[in-house]
């Protein structure tokens, strides 16, 4: 499993539609996910994990953090 930190800027549609595509494809398979820990007033930002395919298909935008953790 594989781990991401995602912040997306909320006044930015391009960053907003990304983030939905990505979610709708891969939330089933996500082990966890955070609450917003953004303000919501500018940002948005989640702690994801997850398996390492969802990870590598975040868009690059909104990606700002990942770390690949041990596969059991």
């Amino acid at each position: 499993m594989s781990k991401a930190t995602i912040i997306v800027s909320v006044d930015d549609p391009f960053e907003v539609a990304a983030f939905e595509t990505w979610l709708s494809r891969w939330e089933k398979m996500l082990t966890s996910m955070s609450d917003n820990e953004g303000c919501g007033c500018c940002v948005d930002i989640w702690k994801v994990e997850g398996p390492s395919e969802a990870i590598a298909e975040l868009p690059p935008q909104i990606h700002a953090w990942c770390e690949r953790s041990d596969e059991a």
